[in-house]
């Protein structure tokens, strides 16, 4: 329960204390820090405000296990990258580890683990050097690690999309061939925008990948060291493999 200033003063008049222990009792050692999260659109691992998301229910739970208060803002997913970078003291999540984001963000703890393959409504795509002899039209997240990596693979025929939305229905009406993305996200959007989500096949994984916990530079040594803690106790409870197999199946 808060108690007002004035309140604590007048129990404290008739009572000779300390300077220090004053500021002690008014300033109580459990009260919860704020701090903001910044994520992207990223079904089903971050979806919206009134949908969560995988990472977004685990975020809480590690707020509660810090004993941290954190308020996670949503925005698209460069934009979210950008303004985490340039907000002090913030948190970064949902995000794979590059050496260019090493340099921006310090990388605090795995969130969860995640695989990737081509999804096609024909037949499986199961390496990338398939789907560039086949000259399939790939669908790729603007902005993701994996658009980078079909630019390391050579690759050139894709096509960068904002919203996993778009991605859907281009796959679903043949505007593009083949979607590189996690299977479970396919399924998962799939069945949101009331596609046949068995019609899809998953190509054999081609990257696996940690979706990491990361944050701004300047990010309090104490704050990144009780987060560290709070996701290691996480993956510890039985309610982290309940969240990621109620979005995933």
């Amino acid at each position: 329960m808060s108690v007002s200033f004035s309140r604590w003063t007048s129990r404290l008049v008739p009572v000779v204390l300390g300077f220090g222990l004053v500021l002690h009792l008014l300033t109580p050692a459990n009260s919860a820090e704020r701090i903001v999260a910044f994520t992207g659109f990223l079904p089903p691992l971050s979806i919206d405000e009134e949908h969560k998301g995988i990472s977004v229910e685990l975020m809480e739970l590690v707020a509660e296990k810090a004993e941290l208060e954190i308020d996670i803002r949503f925005a698209p997913w460069k934009r979210a990258q950008l303004l985490a970078e340039n907000t002090s003291g913030s948190l970064l999540f949902t995000v794979a580890y590059t050496q260019t984001r090493s340099e921006k963000f310090q990388y605090i703890a795995p969130l969860i683990y995640t695989e990737s393959a081509f999804v096609t409504l024909d037949a499986p795509l199961d390496t990338f050097e398939k789907a560039i002899a086949a000259d399939k039209v790939i669908g790729v997240h603007l902005g993701s690690q994996r658009s980078r990596i079909l630019k390391r693979m050579g690759a050139t025929n894709f096509i960068e999309v904002s919203s996993a939305e778009q991605m859907t229905t281009m796959l679903q009406t043949g505007r593009i061939d083949a979607w590189y993305t996690m299977s479970m996200r396919a399924k998962y959007m799939f069945r949101q925008m009331g596609y046949e989500a068995d019609q899809l096949i998953a190509g054999a994984p081609l990257t696996h990948g940690i979706q990491w916990l990361a944050a701004n530079k300047d990010l309090d040594p104490d704050i990144r060291a009780r987060l560290s803690a709070a996701v290691s106790k996480v993956w510890r409870d039985p309610r982290y493999w309940e969240i990621v197999d109620r979005y995933a199946n």
